[in-house]
């Protein structure tokens, strides 16, 4: 049997171009901690490594290196013919390190090597087994999808529609924000709000609950919803950041929603139907009361966040779906001055989805749901839309083009072999231009009138539909709002701390008709309601205006469990919290008004919610300093391949790779779990999963053992016997 070598052995050897080829394509490798060609081939060995670069294949490629895996459980030694890859398939598996050449004389030309090797990790990592291979697995039965005709939607609806969308999507994420203000929903011991409570503010936004969930979702990776109020009954309530969020143009809003989206990992799907893909219970805002994770998804192991990942693909495939001729396709996707006027070019969900299933086959959240919603969300935000013709087609709008656009050109620097990082997510400049400039002008005025109505005639500006919300029923939607002034309405504000001053002063700065009297007068007759009987915070004070309004409070046997003692004509104190004495005045139907000197700000979480960022630096090469680094990489590498031995984990793995491929032994020094230190030989026969197995010789013995390889401290290679050339035997093959 030939003598094989290591991956390390055929980098540290291999031509110039190759070695520039695997630096390229694997830029995940290219860190400060790399010094020379040897940690990179040992780094590249890794379970992790492995695996990115496993990730990143297309449904052609991962076949081939599937069938080398199969063939290496039982010779390390596979035979070239066995891939069945064409020439463009190996050349890309060589340049991602998954294979080499398995002997010496070709190392130069690795492209016609007869025999092949595959990293022991590949072999865990794919379905190899017998048992496996059993199972119905899409990718290894998938045809390759036939291109279908887009459907070209006329520049005047995209233009319509993502205008519409972009104005939309912000009156939408407010008005459930509203309702979230008004009523704000207890959180689950779990964390997230219940079912039932996302129902109650959806239908008072006048939304659609799975969109409702959709928007509640990203106004918590937004941190415009915190978790706030009392640690007995926490309630989720907009944040400081929603008050600062209500003073942006909409440009801006727009693009930080958009730029949180992009990024987002909650898969609405999963919440809406209350499981993971990994089968754990999940509720709305889960993930913004920290309870969320980074890969939800069951499948192959990936280190990326894979809904942010599959909005990326989504994005570019629509991109690229244009017909390449044309002078306004040609317009579109170059950038010119008049991409956001041309036409789109809509492709159907199921077309897409093929395709996407074929170039990513192990992308874990691609599924028929979670890509139709994710078009959905997408549409929200105005970056596709559907022809009239085809509505289960989309193409990207004007917006959907700058998006893309940009995303494919910050994921260039992207240190990853499937080509995406979220933390390079960048919109540029373009687009809030183009939204602001497609958005209509914003109300900042309203036509108050004696119905008691007032009428904005177009949108109405984030901070004054608030500050409208606070005093007015909102009774219609559409180009512009109607809101309706009740005595509940004004009761509620009052309630709140405002005075009637405040109110009138307030109408009559937003009021371009003045303040009717009809609406002077329901303002006044509320606060003359209220202010007949004000609670004060002292645990707690009850004041009245009379000492004969005192009276019948004192002897109401409903108020008798709040222990009220006067201590005045008009005072009162009580032995209960203030909370708690407003709910049983309350429930004897006695109006009540808060004592207070002005308006109070709205209350607003103080606990932030759970981050998962954390701050830490990066040990990888910048974009800009990789030619250098590779520069130094590729001076450094020597005519041979010998690997020092240390106490580097990296050093370890590879010295054990080099006496695997070579059949010899390897002198390991192994901690016990009492911290004592003890010396074996061992000739190592497998090498993956943490864990390294192999022959010890002990005694005129030879027993098989299996060694975690965190417990080795050391490894070293042992001389050939005497009469043995250098390089010794051949491994023997065996089940990897």
């Amino acid at each position: 049997m030939p003598q094989l070598i290591s991956f390390a052995s055929w980098l540290s050897r291999a031509e110039d171009s190759w070695f520039l080829a695997v630096c390229e394509a694997r830029p995940d490798l290219l860190r400060s901690d790399t010094p020379d060609a040897a940690a990179l081939a040992a780094r590249a060995a890794t379970r992790a490594a492995v695996a990115a670069a496993i990730e990143s294949l297309d449904t052609e490629q991962l076949r081939a290196v599937h069938r080398a895996a199969v063939a290496a459980r039982v010779d390390p030694a596979v035979p070239a013919s066995t891939l069945a890859a064409a020439p463009g398939v190996l050349t890309r598996l060589l340049a991602l390190g998954l294979v080499w050449p398995a002997q010496a004389e070709h190392i130069a030309d690795p492209l016609s090597a007869p025999l092949l090797r595959v990293h022991a990790e590949t072999v865990g990592l794919l379905p190899t087994s017998a048992a496996d291979r059993a199972q119905d697995i899409d990718w290894l039965t998938a045809q390759r999808p036939v291109p279908v005709e887009p459907v070209r939607i006329p520049a005047a609806l995209v233009s319509n529609a993502q205008a519409a969308a972009a104005s939309g999507l912000l009156s939408e994420v407010l008005s459930l924000l509203d309702a979230v203000d008004d009523d704000p929903p207890s959180q689950l011991t779990s964390g997230g709000v219940g079912k039932r409570d996302v129902q109650l503010r959806a239908r008072a936004a006048r939304l659609e609950p799975e969109h409702a969930v959709f928007l509640l979702e990203l106004a918590g990776a937004s941190d415009l919803l915190g978790v706030g109020g009392s640690d007995v009954d926490p309630q989720w309530l907009p944040t400081a950041h929603y008050d600062e969020f209500l003073a942006l143009p909409g440009a801006e809003a727009h693009a930080r929603l958009l730029t949180t989206w992009l990024t987002g990992t909650v898969d609405t799907t999963h919440v809406l139907a209350g499981r993971t893909g990994r089968g754990e219970r999940v509720h709305a805002l889960s993930s913004a009361a920290g309870h969320g994770r980074l890969n939800p998804y069951a499948g192959f192991p990936s280190a990326l966040p894979q809904l942010p990942l599959l909005k990326h693909l989504v994005l570019a495939a629509l991109l690229a779906a244009a017909p390449a001729d044309g002078a306004a396709d040609a317009g579109a996707m170059t950038g010119g001055a008049d991409a956001e006027d041309s036409d789109a070019w809509a492709i159907p969900v199921d077309a897409l989805l093929a395709q996407l299933r074929w170039e990513r086959p192990l992308a874990a959240a691609l599924s028929p749901g979670t890509l139709a919603q994710v078009l959905r969300e997408a549409q929200a935000f105005g970056l596709v839309c559907s022809p009239l013709t085809a509505p289960h087609a989309y193409g990207l709008t004007g917006f959907g083009r700058l998006a893309a656009r940009a995303l494919v050109t910050a994921m260039r620097a992207a240190a990853t072999p499937a080509g995406y990082d979220p933390a390079l997510v960048e919109l540029g400049s373009e687009l809030p231009a183009r939204v602001d400039a497609a958005l209509p002008e914003l109300q900042t005025t309203v036509l108050v009138q004696s119905d008691l109505t007032a009428v904005a005639a177009g949108p109405v500006a984030p901070r004054l539909h608030a500050q409208l919300d606070d005093i007015a029923l909102i009774e219609a939607r559409g180009q512009g709002t109607v809101y309706r002034f009740t005595a509940d309405s004004v009761s509620r504000a009052l309630q709140q701390g405002r005075s009637a001053a405040d109110v009138l002063a307030f109408i009559e700065q937003v009021s371009s008709t003045g303040v009717p009297q009809p609406l002077r007068f329901l303002v006044e007759e509320a606060a003359a309601k209220l202010h007949r009987v004000q609670v004060a915070p002292a645990r707690a004070v009850v004041v009245v205006d009379r000492p004969d309004d005192l009276d019948p409070l004192l002897a109401d046997p409903l108020l008798a469990g709040a222990g009220l003692e006067r201590i005045a004509p008009t005072v009162a104190l009580a032995k209960v919290s203030q909370d708690r004495l407003t709910t049983l005045l309350e429930a004897t139907g006695q109006p009540i008004g808060s004592h207070s000197a002005g308006a109070g700000p709205r209350p607003r979480a103080v606990r932030r919610r759970h981050s998962g960022a954390v701050a830490r630096s990066s040990l990888r090469i910048p974009a800009d300093e990789r030619p250098a680094f590779i520069a130094g990489l590729l001076r450094g590498r020597t005519a041979a391949a010998p690997v020092q031995a240390g106490a580097s984990p990296l050093s370890v793995l590879d010295v054990l790779r080099e006496a695997q491929a070579a059949g010899r032994a390897v002198e390991v020094t192994v901690v016990g779990a009492d911290g004592a230190r003890r010396r074996l030989a061992l000739r190592p026969t497998q090498i993956t999963g943490g864990r390294v197995r192999g022959v010890r010789q002990a005694g005129g013995r030879a027993t098989e053992i299996a060694l975690a390889v965190s417990r080795i401290a050391a490894a070293a290679p042992l001389d050939p016997p005497a009469g043995e050339p250098d390089g010794g035997p051949a491994a023997e093959a065996g089940p990897a």
